[in-house]
């Protein structure tokens, strides 16, 4: 009998691997937990309307933790569990600063992402979504100076900033952690994620334990960057990815293989299932 009820996956990084893809090999064990009772949750920094492929794929049917914990809703029934938008001002400074500034942005709202034309991430959604069904396409749209104008309309839950150095993202990540309504934590080389004050994976991951009744000590979760780390502190059993970042590493009590080899399954079929 296996003592967990949750497996919460991080998904770029750590369930998804270098080709955004989910493995054989973790989809069958991931399916072998399901069927022995464990429930599969994604926790991303990700819309979860941009995981759409990936649900299916799992046959998921309960909540998803995305904008890095600012939005939990359950993907079946599409009832909010949890949501924290950030204040309508801080948005605002946010994308005039890199509008001023010439950097890259995406917003995430409830029901559309919002990104610039020359962004890189945007346009990886963009391409991905012409080999999508049509109710999996991630919906884009481009910000232009209407968008802009009418900003104060957008309920956003995160701003993700965009950088081809990582240096500029580390200048950012320190210029925009003096604003006290803001939580502000790098989730990639290069990407800088900006949401609420209190957002986290861990505090929604407590949230929704408590809703549920699953106690924290039942949950193992898996990730591989610094948004992780909240959701590391809280769950019984922190798994690393062999690709994480040290001080997830330092948070974990195993470090399985990276995403590139399948390293869900392995700690599955190694740590977990043995136990």
């Amino acid at each position: 009998m296996i003592k967990y009820k949750w497996c919460v996956c991080d998904m770029d990084g750590t369930l998804l691997n270098s080709d955004n893809v989910i493995s054989n090999e973790n989809e069958v064990a991931l399916k072998k937990l399901q069927n022995m009772g464990v429930e599969v949750i994604i926790a991303s920094g990700r819309l979860d309307l941009m995981v759409k492929s990936y649900i299916k794929q799992l046959n998921l049917k309960g909540p998803i933790i995305s904008c890095n914990g600012g939005l939990v809703r359950n993907i079946q029934t599409g009832e909010v569990l949890y949501s924290k938008v950030m204040d309508k001002i801080d948005v605002k400074e946010v994308a005039t600063y890199c509008e001023n500034n010439k950097i890259e942005f995406i917003i995430y709202t409830a029901d559309v992402v919002y990104s610039t034309k020359n962004n890189s991430v945007g346009r990886k959604y963009e391409n991905h979504n012409k080999v999508l069904l049509q109710d999996e396409q991630i919906p884009i749209k481009y910000i232009d100076d209407k968008i802009m104008e009418n900003i104060n309309d957008i309920d956003a839950f995160k701003v993700l900033l965009v950088c081809e150095k990582h240096e500029e993202i580390i200048l950012l990540e320190k210029h925009f952690s003096k604003y006290n309504n803001l939580t502000v934590v790098s989730s990639a080389r290069g990407l800088l994620d900006i949401m609420a004050s209190d957002i986290s994976k861990g505090n929604a991951l407590e949230i929704l334990s408590k809703k549920l009744d699953v106690e924290l000590n039942e949950i193992m979760v898996f990730g591989d960057n610094y948004n992780d780390i909240e959701m590391f502190k809280c769950a019984g059993m922190p798994i690393a990815m062999e690709n994480a970042v040290e001080d997830i590493k330092a948070q974990a009590k195993y470090i399985t293989k990276s995403n590139n080899e399948s390293g869900i399954a392995y700690a599955i079929n190694n740590f977990i299932l043995k136990e």
